[in-house]
């Protein structure tokens, strides 16, 4: 099983889930004048420490990560401040992944990057087996686009656990949200596997 992962540094407005011991005292995370990843793990390492129990059940899920630069860019005294579905295990999956990451240590503006704080979601994704054929809605306020879903199918036929993969049309992202949670997934998908899924938004015309 491959794996797909995101990263990127940005600040978190949502209410943090604290699964980790408090960070050390340091400066509060910003992206402003930030430079991207000179290392990142590959999907090989990813899959490797996908934890066990969330890849037996199609889980999909997320951590924030929040670090310190080190000098020679790689990232020190790092905690996992959040983590999504709580006690699923990406917390401790991505703490062992920071050392894999290595960012420049100079900064955009020739600035120095070392003794910065660094906060950035890694996302777990394990690959749609499969794909349902696509899910066209009309939208009476003429939105329109389309957005890709990577859900767990469930014994039901219902989905669970999506995550956008893709998106065009951001206006229609509610639209296409609210339809996917109304699909069942075509009778030939198996329960407990990932299933790619488009909903299309058009026009009602």
């Amino acid at each position: 099983m491959s794996v797909a992962f995101a990263a990127a540094l940005l600040m978190q407005a949502a209410p943090a889930i604290l699964v980790q011991s408090a960070a050390p005292q340091r400066p509060p995370p910003s992206t402003s004048d930030m430079p991207g990843w000179s290392k990142a793990p590959k999907p090989e390492d990813m899959m490797k420490a996908y934890p066990p129990e969330a890849a037996r059940a199609a889980l999909a899920g997320t951590a924030v990560l929040e670090c310190t630069v080190g000098a020679s860019g790689e990232l020190t005294a790092c905690v996992a401040s959040e983590e999504t579905p709580a006690g699923s295990g990406f917390a401790e999956a991505s703490l062992a992944m920071a050392s894999k990451f290595q960012m420049p240590t100079k900064a955009p503006s020739g600035a120095s990057t070392v003794g910065r704080t660094v906060r950035f979601p890694i996302q777990w994704l394990a690959p749609a087996r499969s794909q349902a054929p696509a899910v066209v809605v009309y939208d009476d306020f003429g939105r329109t686009g389309s957005i890709s879903f990577n859900c767990r199918v469930r014994d039901e036929k219902s989905l669970d656990n999506c995550v956008v993969v893709a998106a065009r049309g951001t206006s229609a992202a509610n639209v296409a949200g609210e339809a996917i949670q109304r699909t069942k997934a075509p009778s030939s998908a198996r329960a407990g596997t990932r299933l790619l899924v488009v909903v299309e938004v058009r026009p009602r015309s």
